[in-house]
């Protein structure tokens, strides 16, 4: 498995953009090393993953230097025979998006106009980032879901609940000005993210969660044959004097080759945190941060999870929590996060009743409704490494017969017998510790990363709402413990509700 090899931004999400001449879609010849793997494209790790021929021709398709370019995922990155640096997910990843982002800069009075279909996934999202706090964060009206987004004339948003999701036309447009808003909101063009009149440095573009059996990484596109649709994407410009741009002279002129950055904290700060005596009693330099009963909080902002999590429960309540969370987090996400040690037991075992979700992988003709757009769990390294080691989203997860799951979290190795779906239990890797190349790293280390992607505001369990976690959550809330192979096998779960 790969790990991260740059660091493109503090952001799940942050890649780079190659200033490239964009080239007509590449269906037209596929290299030896595609061809021998796409023979195998029917294999898939788990039911819903994207099979291996796709994997590939979504590179082919999209893999093109635009503005919008990638694509971006751990699919890609840990696939791919040679894949580019800003395919790299390489911060707490997904195991299932795929995302089409770059950098890109703007001069003030410009519009960037971007035109597309709806892909055919589950969830659908355009989003604007800004640098600000040495991370990025969402733009003011800069992440636009897409159920929100207005269809062109006479097309289907097939995002809205009840919707054809089979729709022929389903077109849109979405806008980026460096303009500023009219005041009256009532004048602003709906699809538009307005950044102010000044030129503008930006990372922007679309995730896509879930592509429908069948499909390509983003939706667009059938999985196993050429498209004949054209380009999922295509964009123009305007400048301030009304010049107009066409979609290769926007990409020369604003696209960019973005550098690496640093990782949020890098190895020396991240040990130094490790290994302060003022840190939660409660740990000690070979766990930190987890504690014996560490549990699953609320993501609020970078500087919680990174120092906070060391810090005695009285002091880690007096940091602010930021307007934006930061670190290119999706603005409609709940996410949820716990640190873990084999110190404490080689298996870790957690339960909660899983939220329902639309499952359209299997090609919905409507689109279904849902308590969340879509739900997972992942095992991931340190915040100075970013890789996802394994994960399960919410259609791959077995539930009883009240719609309770149970996780394990182990190494191959330590998998009780009984991990199964079979029996209705669902086993992620606990993968190889923190990822730090450094004689320091922690191989019995561990993280969760856990999404709630758009959970609907009148869930009564929503986890977006203020107050203690476990109380908002009930029986949503996910609780773990540590235990043994043996132990598991013989005795299962604990339950308690």
């Amino acid at each position: 498995m790969k790990t991260s090899r740059h660091f493109l931004f503090t952001a799940p999400l942050a890649l780079a953009v190659a200033a490239m001449t964009v080239p007509a879609l590449a269906d037209s010849y596929i290299d030896p090393s595609t061809l021998a793997n796409r023979a195998k494209g029917s294999a898939v790790r788990r039911t819903g993953d994207l099979p291996l021929g796709a994997i590939f021709r979504t590179d082919e398709r999209y893999n093109n230097g635009s503005l919008f370019s990638g694509p971006r995922g751990w699919d890609y990155w840990n696939t791919l025979p040679a894949p580019q640096g800003y395919q790299n997910p390489n911060l707490w990843p997904d195991k299932r998006p795929t995302y089409l982002f770059g950098e890109i800069a703007l001069p003030a009075g410009t519009e960037l106009t971007v035109r597309g279909r709806f892909p055919h996934v589950r969830f659908f999202n355009f989003s604007i980032y800004q640098w600000e706090r040495n991370t990025f964060v969402s733009a003011d009206g800069g992440s636009i879901d897409g159920y929100d987004i207005e269809p062109d004339a006479g097309s289907t948003n097939p995002f809205v609940a009840g919707a054809d999701r089979d729709a022929t036309k389903r077109n849109f447009t979405v806008r980026i000005l460096t303009k500023d808003a009219p005041k009256n909101a009532a004048e602003r063009t709906k699809n538009t993210v307005y950044l102010g009149n000044k030129a503008q440095t930006i990372l922007g573009g679309f995730r896509m969660y879930v592509s429908d059996k069948g499909y390509d990484g983003t939706g667009l596109g059938p999985a196993d044959v050429p498209s004949r649709d054209g380009p999922g994407l295509t964009y123009e410009a305007t400048l301030a004097d009304g010049s107009k741009l066409s979609q290769e002279e926007a990409t020369k002129r604003f696209g960019k080759i973005m550098g690496e950055a640093p990782p949020p904290i890098k190895a020396d700060g991240w040990y130094k945190l490790v290994n302060n005596p003022n840190n939660n009693p409660c740990m000690t330099p070979a766990t930190a941060p987890a504690c014996p009963d560490s549990q699953f909080f609320l993501f609020t902002g970078m500087k919680d999870v990174v120092e906070g999590s060391f810090m005695p429960p009285a002091e880690r309540a007096k940091i602010p929590v930021p307007k934006s969370t930061g670190g290119g987090a999706n603005a409609s996400t709940a996410y949820l996060v716990n640190f873990t040690s084999r110190v404490f037991g080689p298996v870790y075992v957690f339960r909660a009743k899983m939220p329902t979700f639309p499952n359209t992988w299997a090609n919905a003709k409507t689109m279904p409704g849902g308590e969340v757009q879509y739900w997972s769990v992942s095992t991931v390294a340190s915040f100075t490494n970013g890789s996802l080691w394994d994960g399960v989203y919410d259609m791959q997860v077995p539930v009883d017969k009240d719609g309770y799951y149970t996780i394990v979290v182990s190494l191959p190795e330590d998998r009780p017998k009984n991990a199964t779906e079979k029996d209705g239990v669902a086993w992620i890797n606990w993968g190889p510790g923190e990822g730090i190349d450094d004689p320091r790293n922690r191989k019995g280390w561990g993280a969760l990363l856990m999404r709630f992607i758009v959970p609907q505001k009148d869930w009564k369990y929503n986890p977006s709402q203020p107050g203690d976690l476990a109380k908002v959550m009930g029986p949503y809330y996910p609780k773990g413990y540590y235990t043994t192979k043996a132990d598991f096998e013989k005795n299962g779960v604990r339950k308690s509700k």
